[in-house]
């Protein structure tokens, strides 16, 4: 079976840094519990999937050590 993916919105320079163009679900999960404490649940995590998701930067805020704990 597949992993689940969730888009990132990466631009040229963070593909060229090593910058995936998915991770994993369960990680954007994590960063969505901090994005919603901020920010509310008016977005659902789907609903970001479908609109980009995450840019690299978003995730450095919600989930610090994200990077490390893919590899990057």
């Amino acid at each position: 079976m597949t992993e689940r993916r969730f888009p990132l919105l990466v631009i040229q320079k963070d593909l060229d840094n090593g910058i995936p163009r998915t991770i994993p679900w369960n990680l954007a999960d994590r960063a969505y519990a901090e994005y919603s404490r901020r920010y509310g649940t008016d977005q659902s995590l789907a609903r970001l999937a479908e609109r980009g998701g995450f840019a690299p930067t978003e995730l450095d805020m919600f989930v610090p050590g994200w990077r490390a704990e893919l590899g990057l």
